[in-house]
């Protein structure tokens, strides 16, 4: 199988390269701005894409993408505060279920399968797409959710431009950034680099360890985190391209404790991560062909030690490598028909060491290879259907088939618009799910996800008046199965022990089902001086476990836990002569954490307020600026016992030249 896979596989990437080089047309729209296909093309047409607006990057720059995304997008976001531990979700699908992409590259750990979001700062983004549902089947599998796509953009104008920015606040918080856009319209260049510490020690009301409520400052809980991304760009002609990254960043940061234990026992978790490609963008008449090599190197030492002699201290060094190569060709073969295939090759290998184990993970690796196709036909003016397949063989076995298909209709042109898609993606089991010791299982069974959606788009422009008014509304369902979860199960019989010995191993234990629906109201006014927005946006999700796993299981019909049925945002921005504001305000439901709904975090609204003036000095246009998070002092929790920080006043200053 695996030879057959290879010849095949050797044999259409030479059919590619060899029909791209006939071509001899140049696009007249070469080189506009993007160096990629558009984020629409990457996914079935038909598919929900929530696209984060480029101000919202700017004014959320020092901040991390678990706040960006949890504040401004219908996805869940469960965080354990400033710089800790923060996942997102899709649609009631977990953590493990949404996937990573940066440049098209998938970024997700290879050990876990969970990507933590406070470690990515909003500033190293020129573009957030998120992709809802499992439609995201182009380089591979593991989108059962949906997928966060992070975009680097070269820009070909010969301008050039260097920012500096610093800023302070509450709990010794201080970020520090700088960033330089430079070139030619041959040479396109940018470097990036960025610092912040905090000590996070911010205080809030404990009502866990004693009978009666009081005030405490949290402990272990600073961070610090370093980060520089190089980006160059040369343009190869009038047709082609080469675009480069190298993006390293180095995190230090203690976990702090959940309310109720004594701080007796402190965690430190040190990473390290690196990423860099290497891609080739050629046009070619009425084609496209693109190739991209990457690579990814990950390492996290984990410390544990108390404050007394009874036990012993805990280190633990985790690390993975990856290397990526695709190659993708695109083909107009009239204004009718765009067909799109791609190869993707990726190898990972792990490795993890324990004090108390000798090779909890022993160079475990993994091969994967996805050939994906995909075709679409514009029949008439106004609809355009889009059906796509992707074929994945892990390490040589058996290929598993994944599909999307779709459809995007003009109802009324400039107005009404309408999406709908249907999907099938799967996830693999991580190799900490197949291989840890003690506790993993290597006769997981991925788990298999079936998405179903329609969105309806509206946008007005009336009576020729500076207003706009654009409306969104989607429903989806979606069933996944063979979920995995880690869960104790008692060892005795099998390791030959007299006594009982239990064990946390993951199984597939779980079938879901979620529907629900995201709304989203914008109006927007655009003057000579003024220009303002408001637009609420609105989660409604309904997940639950739709089979039962034993007679007394009382986990049938229930809300999935960390899954919220509701939550809205409602953001206000206001821009006058120099000056400009921003005020936002969000809602997350009630979320149980536990299948009986016993246990749960309270509903919350979280406020928070920017203010700034902008002016220049000669050739520098200076940005002076306040930021108070959490406005309103609110206590509240996203994760379980792990209180977020109350009002966070910060300052800060840009310089632009």
């Amino acid at each position: 199988m695996r030879r057959i896979l290879s010849i095949v596989l050797t044999f259409c990437a030479g059919a590619i390269v060899s029909y791209a080089q006939e071509q001899t047309t140049v696009l007249d729209t070469l080189f506009v701005v993007s160096k990629s296909i558009t984020t629409r093309s990457e996914v079935n047409t038909g598919a929900k894409i929530e696209q984060i607006p480029i101000e919202l990057l700017q004014i959320n720059s020092s901040r991390n993408m678990a706040e960006l995304l949890a504040e401004n997008t219908s996805i869940s976001v469960k965080s354990q505060g400033l710089g800790a531990n923060a996942t997102a979700s899709f649609r009631g699908a977990s953590a493990a279920q949404t996937r990573v992409n940066w440049n098209g590259i998938n970024i997700t750990p290879v050990m876990a399968g969970i990507f933590d979001f406070s470690q990515m700062p909003v500033f190293f983004a020129d573009q957030v797409a998120l992709y809802h549902g499992a439609n995201d089947i182009k380089s591979g599998s593991g989108a059962v959710g949906g997928s966060v796509n992070i975009d680097n953009l070269p820009y070909w104008d010969g301008t050039s431009h260097f920012d500096l920015g610093a800023e302070y606040g509450s709990y010794n918080t201080y970020t520090a950034k700088g960033y330089a856009r430079y070139g030619t319209r041959r040479f396109s260049g940018k470097s990036r680099a960025y610092y912040q510490h905090s000590d996070n020690d911010y205080q809030y009301i404990n009502k866990v360890s004693g009978l009666d409520a009081f005030k405490e400052r949290r402990q272990d809980a600073s961070f610090s985190m370093l980060s520089a991304m190089q980006e160059l760009h040369f343009r190869l002609g009038d047709q082609a391209f080469l675009s480069s990254a190298l993006w390293y960043q180095r995190g230090n940061r203690m976990l702090p404790q959940p309310l109720g234990i004594e701080t007796t026992v402190h965690e430190r978790q040190e990473e390290q991560n690196l990423r860099a490609y290497i891609g080739y963008n050629g046009y070619f008449g009425a084609s496209k062909l693109e190739g991209k090599i990457a690579y990814i190197q990950y390492g996290m030492k984990y410390h544990r030690w108390f404050d007394n002699d009874y036990f012993l201290p805990t280190n633990n060094l985790n690390g993975s490598r990856t290397v990526h190569s695709s190659i993708d060709f695109s083909h107009s073969f009239s204004p009718k028909w765009l067909y799109n295939t791609t190869l993707t090759y990726r190898h990972d290998r792990a490795k993890a060491e324990d004090s108390r184990e000798e090779d909890p993970i022993a160079g475990a690796t993994r091969d994967m290879i996805a050939w994906h196709q995909a075709l679409r036909y514009k029949p008439i003016e106004w609809l355009i259907t889009d059906g796509r397949l992707m074929i994945e063989s892990i390490d040589w076995r058996r290929p598993v088939l994944t599909y999307s298909l779709g459809a995007s209709a003009t109802i009324l042109p400039e107005m009404l618009h309408l999406r709908s898609s249907f999907s099938y993606n799967y996830r693999q089991p991580t190799l900490n799910e197949l291989y840890w010791h003690p506790g993993g299982n290597p006769h997981l069974r991925p788990e298999k996800g079936y998405t179903y959606d329609a969105t309806l788009l509206f946008k007005i422009h009336p009576f020729k008046a500076p207003i706009d008014f654009s409306a969104e509304a989607t429903g989806y369902f979606m069933d996944i199965d063979d979920w995995i979860l880690w869960l104790p199960v008692d060892e005795t019989v099998r390791s030959g022990q007299s006594h009982n010995q239990w064990l946390w191993r993951p199984q597939n234990k779980r079938d879901t089902r979620s529907y629900g629906t995201d709304l989203l109201l914008k109006v927007a006014y655009t003057g000579e001086k003024v220009r303002s927005s408001l637009s609420w946006s609105y989660a409604f999700t309904r997940a639950f476990t739709r089979t039962k796993q034993h007679n007394d299981d009382g986990a049938l019909l229930h809300q999935l836990p960390y899954v919220p049925r509701q939550k809205w945002s409602l953001r206000f921005t206001l821009d006058y002569a120099r000056c400009f504001l921003n005020l936002q305000t969000s809602y997350v439901g009630v979320r149980y954490i536990t299948t009986d709904q016993s246990y749960f975090t309270r509903p919350y609204n979280v406020s928070h307020l920017l203010l700034g003036y902008y002016y220049t000095i000669g050739k520098y246009a200076i940005t002076p600026q306040i930021r108070i998070d959490n406005l309103f002092n609110t206590y509240y929790e996203s994760t379980k016992y792990y209180p977020m920080p109350r009002r966070t006043v910060l300052g800060s200053l840009q310089i632009r030249f």
